[in-house]
């Protein structure tokens, strides 16, 4: 798998064919296409081979990892499940299989399936294999069950995005994988991908295979134009990816990689300087960057400071000896004559017993961007993000759910100034020659506004309630746009209301034990801190009189909202755009959305009867404001009769403005335009249910 994620070298389909060959002969192939990870070749011939050899568990246990390595997570999760079933009974075969069963894990966290993810973790925990690796295997699995229940509470909060996210056309992502965006300039981005416009088709027992080049799109007039190969990087027979520019714009550095007779990605940091307008020819690094029969790649130019001093330093990923496991970013100080000190780890705040890959370091910030799938994260490889310099960093930070998944994110670079960038994932919407969630694709991120409102649940003594039950539904001023989400306050009762502005938002809390509140906000009208209240439900009235309607309780009529609360007698439910001219019973056409909904709300509940209760401002005489909420209740009710709802459903009831739900004027006497507009409301009152 290392070897996909190192340089997503999604290259080629072999082309192998099993018809009329005898089941030993196709599992021959089978293994020998695995052996040279040739994945997309074994699977299928796995596949056949096991319809008529399902027991066979090695054979179970390398498609399994075929499809693991290949990325294509909801089929391995299949394999997994299978085979586990044929170990499961013999102590001795579960050990031989250890890896299976974190593998099983990694795959249930890339489709977010974090409580089924943790069972496997723990089951792989359980296990005693004499292989010397289990050792650190445990460790990852530790920190993998912590990741579950981060990932969780990330997800609690990405209802509202903090980035808006496209994929970039397919002018520039592929069929295959395409990797490695690098801004030149604000119109022009370099990238990695295959030349080939078709399905490149190779045999499995030749040589020659199509290499990963660079290539250069820009943007004219908001669209992207065809790539053109950077010819002055490329190598003809090895694959070149991982570009970087230097700070000064003068220098580019690159990884050219290819496979050595083991079937290992080796890959060397070359750079090329630019001169008079030209790039010269590249060249290998000296020094110590490139060490050999060690991968040396994904080189990132950044600068430190030192005594006032601002010297350049490339950072770049190895597997070199004296790395803290598997793939580690390193630097290398470059010193005002161009020469490359000997290269140092950045240390264990970044590196971890895990995978650390594709640094990008933002000068404008400061800040060091990589992805990794050792700290806690959503599953795969996530984006992190750490302040330092060089060896010295202070904890990565998570970017969120916001642009995580479970599946991998990686190669993300930010441009402060123009707060927008681009990353690369291999997430759902990916789309490949080579199946679900094979190959990389580049994406363009950008930031939105997004508001944070402190919140917390107490009861009717001030005291916080955790674990609150939370129902939010934000809805669009402008658009059919809707965002829902549920999720539970902390242990201390709080949580964080996420907002857009230009959207309505509905709050709905509710615990065993107690009433449910509701609140409707306005984004241009909130508290400091949204405080909802909680009423024991054995110490509140039951509501049996269809007058008594308290006015923090009615809640804001939606479909939305319909689907996701208990309704019940005496439930009270605001019509909030049923909406008249003045002194005038006739609808205006706007209301009718909001009636057709509880047109259907009755037709599905044919059991409910209902209260229309219409309510005035205190504008006007007080007889004629009882007569024109009567007239407009009827009115409503007229209309649902007309859609076949039975009469004797329906009670209309006008209150005019003897229910106020707030004031009318305010202290000075003069109007208080918001109590006013709260006043003059249609109301539901559910009778029977």
């Amino acid at each position: 798998m290392k070897k996909l994620l190192v340089l997503s070298l999604i290259i080629a389909c072999t082309v192998v064919t099993s018809n009329g060959q005898s089941s030993g002969d196709v599992l021959k192939m089978a293994q020998r296409s695995f052996k040279k990870g040739n994945y997309y070749d074994a699977i299928p011939l796995y596949e056949k081979y096991l319809q008529t050899n399902r027991k066979d568990i090695q054979s179970s246990y390398e498609l399994a990892e075929a499809l693991y390595a290949s990325r294509n997570h909801s089929e391995a999760i299949n394999a997994y499940s299978s085979l586990l079933k044929l170990v499961q009974s013999d102590k001795e075969l579960k050990n031989n299989y250890y890896l299976a069963y974190l593998h099983y894990g990694n795959s249930l966290m890339a489709v977010q399936q974090y409580e089924e993810a943790k069972k496997q973790y723990l089951d792989f925990l359980r296990l005693r294999p004499t292989s010397p690796d289990y050792r650190e295997l445990k460790r990852i699995a530790n920190a993998k069950i912590r990741s579950c229940s981060e990932a969780q509470e990330m997800l609690q909060d990405a209802y509202v995005r903090d980035y808006q996210i496209e994929m970039l056309p397919e002018v520039i992502n592929s069929p295959y994988s395409d990797f490695g965006p690098v801004w030149l300039d604000q119109f022009s981005l370099l990238f990695t991908s295959l030349p080939s416009d078709t399905l490149v088709m190779v045999k499995d027992d030749e040589d020659f295979a199509p290499v990963n080049k660079l290539y250069i799109s820009k943007r004219q007039n908001g669209d992207w134009q065809k790539p053109e190969e950077a010819y002055d990087f490329n190598h003809e027979f090895f694959h070149t990816a991982n570009g970087s520019l230097s700070m000064d714009g003068k220098s580019f550095a690159f990884s050219i990689c290819q496979e050595n007779d083991n079937h290992e990605v080796r890959c060397a940091i070359y750079v090329s300087n630019k001169k008079h307008g030209q790039w010269s020819k590249p060249e290998k690094i000296k020094g110590g960057v490139n060490q050999s029969a060690y991968t040396n790649t994904q080189p990132s130019f950044g600068e430190y400071t030192r005594r006032r001093m601002t010297s350049e330093v490339l950072y770049f990923v190895s597997d070199r000896p004296g790395g803290k496991g598997g793939l580690d970013i390193w630097y290398s100080a470059i010193s005002r004559t161009g020469e490359w000190a000997e290269p140092i780890n950045c240390g264990s705040s970044i590196n971890s017993t895990g995978n650390e890959i594709t640094p990008f370091y933002d000068k404008e910030s400061g800040q060091l961007f990589f992805s990794s799938d050792y700290h806690y994260g959503m599953g795969g490889y996530d984006v992190f993000k750490a302040e330092g310099a060089l060896k010295s960093w202070r904890r990565p930070e998570n970017l969120g759910a916001s642009i995580n998944t479970g599946f991998d994110e990686t190669y993300f670079s930010w441009r402060v100034s123009n707060a927008n960038g681009t990353f690369v994932s291999n997430r759902e919407e990916n789309k490949s020659v080579f199946g679900k969630n094979c190959c990389d694709d580049i994406y363009f991120l950008e930031k939105q506004q997004v508001n944070e409102l402190p919140a917390m649940v107490i009861n009717e003594d001030s005291v916080k309630l955790p674990e609150v039950d939370i129902v939010l539904g934000l809805y669009s001023y402008d658009s059919q746009d809707s965002i829902e989400a549920s999720f539970l306050t902390d242990k201390k009762g709080d949580f964080k209301l996420r907002y857009k502005l230009g959207y309505s938002i509905e709050v709905a809390a509710s615990k065993t034990g107690y009433d449910k509140s509701y609140k409707d906000l306005r984004p241009d009208d909130l508290p400091d801190t949204l405080i909802i209240v909680l009423n024991k439900a054995a110490e509140k009235e039951k509501i049996d009189n269809i007058n008594t309607i308290e006015p923090d309780q009615p809640m804001v009529f939606s479909e939305k909202m319909l689907n996701k609360i208990n309704i019940k007698k005496g439930s009270v439910l605001v019509l909030e755009n049923i909406y008249f001219d003045f002194a005038d019973a006739k609808i205006q056409p706007e209301a009718l959305e909001d009636l057709d909904v509880l047109e259907r709300f009755l037709v599905n509940n044919p059991q409910v009867k209902i209260e229309i209760s219409g309510h005035t401002d205190s504008k006007g005489d007080d007889e004629l404001n009882l007569k024109l909420s009567q007239a407009r209740s009827n009115s409503i009710r007229d209309y649902l009769i007309g859609k076949g709802i039975s009469s004797d459903r329906l009670v209309p009831v006008g209150y005019g403005e003897t229910k106020p739900v707030a004031p009318n004027e305010n202290p000075d006497g003069s109007d208080n335009e918001e109590g006013r507009r709260k006043n003059r409301r249609t109301e539901v009152v559910i009778l029977e249910y």
